[in-house]
């Protein structure tokens, strides 16, 4: 990916230019809007640069599947448990947008779902494909053009802070949802704890610098749905993830435990800051 005006650009959700810089990771800089806090890469990479940056950005080992089974499996379980409590349509068609392997989608089949993925990764569109036996589609989801309200659940998972332009994505998402049609977004909240981090945050890189184009906090998150039109708007735990590395499971399961009982305690008022959440909205 090219690196060319290293001047930071307004924020998309406020229109102000961001006021201070949270992180550096070589040329790669992160503003934070002092408006909404919502974070960014500066400077974005093109979008045909991600594309082709994602092409094979899963990996290819069953031995290295199997660890991303074990490590996203919490999050499938406690997304699938949203979805079966909170969709409001009758109907049962899924679509998962960046579905990876497809483990989610092969989570819901078993609760009897008519489900389709869209995934730009080869790797993880053809382990879904040959070993689930799930239809996933190659294309974006702008170049996809469903037609208007055919889904009941449109869900996302750790996608939305890589998107050139969310705002887009979530309209498009918007438009193919059924009336009632429920949207499920999974995304990471890593700012407090790169601020935490400190000088040492380059190296363990959080951001997976360029990957993440886009950090969101749950009022920029609650700004961006709305605008696109969603209402009823709620932010979750929604489980935490297992990483292979102890150290990071280990933390994983601590602040993943913390995060819930906290949120639980607080009758869903405290989210804590640094950890992954869940955002379930409808149309």
């Amino acid at each position: 990916m090219s690196r060319r005006n290293k001047k930071p650009a307004a924020c998309i959700l406020c229109g102000i230019l961001p006021d201070r810089q949270v992180y550096q990771n070589g040329s790669w800089q992160y503003y934070q809007c002092g408006k909404c806090g919502l974070v960014s890469l500066h400077p974005l990479p093109s979008e045909d640069e991600v594309l082709k940056a994602y092409d094979n950005y899963l990996p290819v080992k069953s031995n290295e599947i199997d660890c991303w089974q074990n490590m996203i499996a919490p999050v499938v379980d406690a997304s699938a448990n949203l979805v079966l409590e909170n969709s409001k349509t009758d109907g049962i068609r899924l679509l998962d947008i960046g579905c990876g392997y497809g483990f989610f989608l092969k989570k819901m089949v078993q609760y009897g779902w008519q489900v389709e993925g869209i995934e730009v990764s080869r790797p993880g569109r053809d382990y879904a494909r040959r070993e689930l036996g799930l239809c996933i589609h190659a294309k974006s989801l702008e170049a996809m053009a469903f037609p208007s309200e055919q889904f009941d659940v449109v869900t996302l998972f750790y996608v939305i802070e890589h998107v050139h332009n969310p705002a887009l994505v979530l309209k498009e998402v918007y438009r193919i949802l059924k009336p009632n049609g429920m949207l499920l977004l999974r995304w990471p909240h890593s700012t407090p704890v790169v601020k935490v981090l400190g000088p040492l945050a380059p190296k363990i890189d959080i951001y997976h610098t360029p990957f993440h184009l886009y950090d969101f906090n749950p009022t920029a998150m609650t700004k961006l749905v709305a605008r696109v039109g969603f209402s009823a708007v709620q932010h979750l735990i929604g489980g935490y993830t297992l990483p292979k590395k102890r150290l990071h499971r280990l933390c994983s399961i601590i602040f993943g435990r913390l995060a819930q009982g906290i949120y639980q305690v607080s009758a869903g008022s405290l989210l804590l800051p640094g950890v992954s959440k869940t955002t379930i909205a409808h149309k």
